[in-house]
């Protein structure tokens, strides 16, 4: 069997050139050095967040080993719900249908148990530092993170802020902008082991 195929256009990527006028296109840039030490200077930025990350989240692991009673059912129950709702709600920002997925949701929300439990530790233990060392948040602190919700969603604060209130979302707020001042007294303090 023969097969005619008429070629009716060949196509090749080109690649600009890295120099100057490159970095002066990318935007407000002087020369190719400037857009190298912004990027540069943005991984050091993205690398020095991350590693802050680890610190914060392998803290937050030991503070919840040292919670050795079982945490309640009701709050155990409350967290893995939230991250139940999470995971749909990054699903459907991504145009995909929860309820379309093959997902076992029993299985996965049971599967949600143990780090959900070792989460209310953490939180638990949080809220005992705040409580000791009286941090506490405050309402111009929950006013900028109210801020950064709005800005972050396109919407505007005030919206924001009234959603919360009608979900009850201005006191996870506060609890959240607590725990977050209680892991930075302790970070603060915290001494690095070598190893």
């Amino acid at each position: 069997m023969d097969y005619k195929v008429t070629v009716k256009a060949i196509r090749k990527r080109i690649v600009p050139e890295l120099d100057d006028e490159f970095a002066k296109d990318l935007g407000d840039f002087e020369n190719l050095e400037a857009l190298r030490g912004r990027v540069r200077a943005d991984l050091e930025h993205e690398a020095m967040h991350e590693a802050e990350r680890d610190v914060r989240g392998e803290l937050l692991q030991q503070l919840a080993s040292r919670v050795t009673f079982d945490v309640p059912a009701s709050l155990l129950d409350r967290e893995i719900d939230r991250r139940v709702e999470d995971f749909v709600r990054r699903l459907m920002d991504q145009q995909i249908d929860p309820m379309k997925v093959n997902i076992n949701w029993e299985e996965f929300r049971e599967k949600q148990r143990d780090p959900a439990s070792e989460a209310v530790r953490g939180a638990l233990a949080l809220d005992e530092v705040a409580r000791r060392e009286q941090i506490s948040a405050t309402d111009e602190e929950i006013n900028a993170e109210v801020e950064r919700y709005a800005e972050r969603s396109g919407r505007s604060p005030a919206t924001v802020r009234a959603r919360l209130e009608k979900e009850g979302g201005i006191a996870r707020l506060y609890s959240g902008v607590k725990r977050e001042k209680a892991l930075d007294f302790l970070l603060s303090r915290a001494t690095k082991v070598p190893g």
